[in-house]
């Protein structure tokens, strides 16, 4: 209220605003400072603060331009504000930026769901990855949408006549079907994507043809050094007492990370943790670490030894 009287009565003063995390609507209440006219913010370059933190000035920063403003452009390199928050963020913590940081964290890039609301470009509005120069990662789930698939489809086969939205609507089709049949499949390598289209009625191409074909080789071979690391993974499993399918982080890297990572704490031992901690319990489940080895097996079909878990985590 006091912003917006000295706004209607055009009174001439510098207001800033700091604003600190409690209720989920720091950022919020920044930025609607900043409309009712205050004419800057206090804040660091990444959220790290007292209690739970501040609203910082990557994710403000981010959000005026998203809304219009080109004028921070001309002030700040704005292209490198989330990189930098990311080492200010892991400098003053000694830890990673964690994974679900707006704007900044790693998961902030990825596109996932086949919703408007998580593909800005199907709206003609602002591309984060675009503005950053980062090539964003689809990921292929009964979550996808059409337009997900045919662009998976054209990012690693390139574009082909074959590919269109019938096919990519028949493939999401088969996604679901697989889910509801309890068909475990995954789509994001060459070869689990090729597969898809084929189960989804579409002629491979001979890129496609030549990668399954590899596949079919190799599959044996694979699935033998999957039982092998799974033998392994149970004795590890029973450290606890209990045989469960289920082994600590400390565990896990001790068993299958150490000959191939330097030290648990390591940014590149965290980051494999936290890929295979699919649903962010803090262990590492068979049947999780078990979709990540197929998926590597496909994607290295090369390997000769038991260098699965190597390929899964780089």
């Amino acid at each position: 209220p006091l912003l917006k009287q000295w706004y209607q009565r055009r009174v001439a003063i510098t207001a800033g605003i700091h604003v600190h995390e409690q209720w989920g609507l720091g950022h919020s209440t920044q930025l609607s400072c900043l409309a009712m006219g205050a004419t800057g913010i206090w804040a660091g370059v990444c959220a790290e603060g007292a209690a739970l933190g501040h609203a910082d000035s990557t994710t403000t920063i981010l959000n005026l331009i998203r809304l219009g403003n080109t004028k921070v452009q001309g002030q700040f390199n704005c292209q490198y504000l989330r990189e930098a928050a990311r080492v200010v963020t892991e400098v003053t913590t000694e830890g990673l930026t964690p994974a679900r940081t707006p704007i900044y964290g790693d998961r902030a890039v990825d596109l996932v769901f086949g919703f408007l609301f998580s593909d800005p470009t199907a709206q003609g509005g602002f591309d984060l990855c675009k503005f950053f120069g980062l090539e964003q990662d689809i990921r292929i789930t009964t979550m996808a949408s059409p337009e997900m698939i045919l662009l998976k489809l054209e990012k690693v086969f390139g574009k082909d006549e074959k590919f269109n939205l019938e096919i990519a609507t028949s493939m999401k089709e088969q996604i679901l079907k697989n889910a509801a049949d309890d068909r475990k499949e995954e789509y994001n390598s060459k070869v689990g994507l090729a597969l898809l289209f084929d189960q989804a009625g579409g002629k491979m191409t001979p890129e496609m043809a030549e990668a399954v074909e590899g596949d079919l080789k190799t599959s044996q071979h694979i699935d033998n050094l999957i039982a092998e690391i799974k033998e392994e993974w149970d004795i590890w499993d029973g450290r606890d007492g209990e045989i469960d399918d289920q082994v600590t982080f400390d565990h896990f890297y001790n068993g299958f990370m150490a000959p191939y990572f330097g030290c648990y704490r390591c940014e590149d031992s965290q980051k494999g943790l936290r890929c295979l901690d699919m649903d962010s319990d803090g262990m590492v489940d068979w049947n999780e670490f078990r979709f990540y080895l197929k998926w590597a097996g496909r994607e290295y079909s090369e390997v000769k030894k038991k260098k699965v878990p190597t390929a899964t985590l780089r």
